[in-house]
């Protein structure tokens, strides 16, 4: 079977409790809404890409548990195919996610057990069936390996990282698509000012595209030594978790249907706006109607 996209990283199952005051640590404060769903940067992509209509497969672990069950079952629900999901002796991923609706922000505190993500196996011939490949950071050996695959056979190599980890940087030559958080530019590049982070990064690798996403004050992409800012959508947010996974979704949605640069980030912030009016990661994943419906005034 072909693939648009195959995905290698994280697959969680984020618990998402919604407050309406402020947070006080040490003491005791209800919420007012409790969600269950899965998560994980490249696993909430992929739900994106499968939900705007592209043919996308995931590769990866979870453990042994009840939790590894309820990702696979969310997974292949969102419409992506989890034959190549490996189940390890283990703990799933899991992360608990605080929502503040109205705020531009959430708080998230995760836990996985090492184990788990340890030697998964390099699906080649899966990698092979599919015109792109999207990894993070949390397995940067096989995904050295996943990505010098794709490279090979001359498809696309989007990374999603949030932060600098072991090996990371050793991943970024190999991708076409480097689309990073502000907080990873700082960190790879020593500079505080996104722009400025992804003109050194584009330096580095001038063949690459180079993005930086800043949340709601939007993104700046380095490419082909033209350096431009896209703002984002001005909305008002009920749950800002996993809107960064959905732009990286949506932006490599269209792409492969080979839409300029600037109409492609446009549509990856529709949709990352659009993602913000649910609570948690997959609960608004926008189609392709909803992501035009809202580029129309633009």
């Amino acid at each position: 079977m072909r693939y648009d996209v195959v995905g290698l990283g994280i697959a969680s199952l984020d618990l998402i409790g919604v407050t309406e005051e402020q947070p006080l640590f040490g003491a005791k404060q209800s919420l007012t809404g409790w969600h269950e769903m899965g998560g994980g940067p490249v696993a909430t992509a992929l739900a994106t890409l499968a939900r705007l209509g592209a043919r996308v497969a995931m590769t990866g672990a979870v453990g042994n548990d009840g939790y590894g069950q309820r990702i696979l079952a969310d997974l292949q629900t969102a419409g992506i195919d989890t034959q190549a999901m490996h189940v390890r002796p283990g703990t799933s991923h899991v992360s608990f996610v605080l929502a503040e609706p109205g705020r531009d922000r959430r708080t998230v505190w995760w836990h996985n057990d090492p184990r788990v993500l340890e030697q998964v196996p390099l699906e080649r011939e899966l990698i092979r069936s599919a015109r792109a490949l999207l990894i993070d950071t949390h397995m940067p050996q096989v995904a050295l390996h996943a990505a010098r695959t794709m490279q090979a056979t001359g498809g696309l190599v989007m990374i999603d990282a949030e932060r600098v980890r072991e090996h990371t940087l050793d991943l970024l030559p190999l991708c076409n698509l480097i689309v990073v958080s502000a907080e990873f530019a700082r960190q790879a590049t020593g500079v505080v000012e996104p722009w400025e982070a992804a003109r050194v990064l584009h330096s580095r690798y001038e063949e690459q595209l180079v993005l930086v996403t800043c949340g709601a004050e939007g993104s700046w992409c380095a490419n082909k030594g033209e350096l431009f800012h896209t703002p984002a959508f001005e909305i008002e947010p009920l749950d800002t978790t996993g809107a960064g996974d959905v732009f990286h979704g949506a932006l490599l949605y269209a792409l492969l249907r080979d839409d300029p640069i600037r109409l492609a980030i446009r549509f990856a912030s529709a949709a990352a706006a659009l993602s913000c009016q649910g609570l948690g990661g997959r609960g608004n994943l926008p189609t392709v109607s909803e992501v035009e419906a809202l580029l129309e005034p633009a």
